[in-house]
């Protein structure tokens, strides 16, 4: 019986070291840090709106400005070109416009002077000298408006009868930077030598413009501004 009591007193020895054990206590698992976030790049600025500039629009129903009026005739203060635009060799200058309104083309006339009041004819004076100094019908008085050799409208070479009688070039009204005019050797298409006859209205008055400006007349001489501007035809013959 003694060796079943050893073997009794082995199994309460086992039993109570089971019993009376403390079973292991697991380790609480490691405290993962928990960093806090943080973005991997930095964000973008802001990017400032800036906004086109305001294209101003134009209504297109809205009228043009006007351009502005001419300013009161200066003569003399821009030289001549050598020839004048619209030149061209074979061609001459369209005057039907000038002859629907009365104004006489190719035939001997006087250029008079329309509203001064008086005869103030054209005139062919000593040394050439071209004013308005005529007051009666002669041969220094007799001019004649020709197409000039340009293909611009309007546009006519004065060449007084008398002073064309020969062969040759022939002579032509000039004109000049200063006053008066002036009689010189035609030259086909020399800007000095070119006339834009201006209509003034339907009456048949007009204005010449020389390659210095719109002549103007005072007392029967050409002056450098102010004036009478307005001319006429008037029938040499009559």
């Amino acid at each position: 019986m003694r060796v079943s009591r050893l073997v009794v007193a082995g199994l309460c020895t086992a039993a109570l070291s089971a019993c009376g054990g403390t079973a292991p206590v697991a380790a609480p698992p490691a405290a993962v840090a928990s960093a806090p976030l943080t973005a991997s790049s930095t964000a973008p600025p802001a990017v400032e709106d800036t906004a086109p500039p305001a294209v101003e629009r134009t209504d297109p129903t809205e009228p043009a400005e006007a351009e502005p009026t001419r300013a009161e005739n200066t003569r003399g203060t821009t030289a001549a070109p050598a020839t004048t635009r619209g030149s061209s060799g074979g061609s001459t200058s369209d005057l039907s416009q000038l002859k629907k309104l009365g104004i006489d083309i190719g035939a001997g006339v006087l250029i008079d002077v329309a509203d001064d009041g008086v005869d103030r004819f054209m005139a062919v004076g000593k040394n050439g000298v071209v004013d308005f100094t005529g007051t009666s019908r002669t041969d220094s008085t007799m001019m004649s408006l020709q197409p000039a050799p340009v293909s611009a409208k309007n546009r006519v070479v004065i060449k007084p009868p008398f002073f064309n009688e020969d062969l040759g070039d022939g002579s032509c009204v000039a004109d000049t930077a200063g006053v008066p005019l002036k009689l010189e050797t035609c030259q086909s298409g020399k800007a000095s030598q070119i006339w834009e006859v201006v209509p003034a209205g339907d009456s048949g008055q007009f204005e010449l413009r020389g390659a210095f400006g719109i002549i103007s007349v005072d007392n029967g001489k050409l002056v450098a501004s102010g004036g009478y501007t307005g001319m006429q035809t008037l029938d040499f013959a009559s």
